[in-house]
């Protein structure tokens, strides 16, 4: 634990002044294999003023919401619908503490697993590239027709959401992610692990 927070605080360190937001993923390994520090373990961490966006990639989210009201500069959290047991409460939840609020899809999940109600009421729609879990995977351009029928809901609705993508990303498929419609890029591999961090995230 005590590993993960000094490597988190050091990629804070390196990204204060050059981003606004920074996206904060927690695993439970139990929706993924993956375990990851807590909300609750992350208050530890000086944020450097950084707005945050949490990824909830948890077994029922609802339950991991109230431990993120610490954090400071809370902005957004995000969660993943595939064990979600009620996403209109999920979105009742968040927007309690006056955060946005934000629901994912993982890569095979069809938009349609977002009910039509949660498309009116809440701020990100996030659509997963890879598999949620781990950094670092290959991504999976099939997911580009997902975000051009979520851009098209998003404009036939007259929707103010956001849309987001996560796994993935680096120049390449950034630039095909934005030419299909997403408005935020969740990046993480190829900046962490690029020789030159400034020249990377430009």
């Amino acid at each position: 634990l005590t590993d993960s927070l000094e490597l988190a605080q050091q990629q804070i360190n390196l990204v204060a002044g050059k981003v606004s937001t920074i996206q904060l993923d927690i695993m439970d390994g139990e929706f993924v294999d993956n375990i990851t520090f807590t909300p609750v373990d992350a208050q530890t961490l000086d944020w450097k003023g950084l707005s945050i966006d949490v990824h909830l990639q948890t077994v029922d989210p609802i339950n991991d919401v109230v431990e993120c009201q610490e954090l400071q500069g809370m902005r957004t959290i995000i969660a993943q619908v595939e064990r979600m047991s009620s996403q209109v409460e999920f979105i009742k939840h968040v927007k309690s503490f006056g955060w946005r609020v934000g629901l994912s899809v993982d890569l095979y999940t069809p938009l349609s697993a977002m009910n039509e109600e949660s498309w009116k009421n809440i701020d990100v729609v996030q659509i997963m590239t890879i598999h949620a879990g781990f950094q670092g995977e290959e991504f999976e351009e099939g997911a580009l027709e997902k975000i051009r029928q979520a851009k098209q809901k998003k404009g036939e609705g007259g929707l103010s959401l956001e849309l987001s993508v996560d796994g993935g990303i680096r120049p390449e498929t950034a630039r095909l992610c934005l030419e299909a419609g997403v408005e935020s890029l969740a990046a993480g591999s190829f900046l962490w692990k690029a020789h030159d961090f400034d020249n990377a995230l430009r």
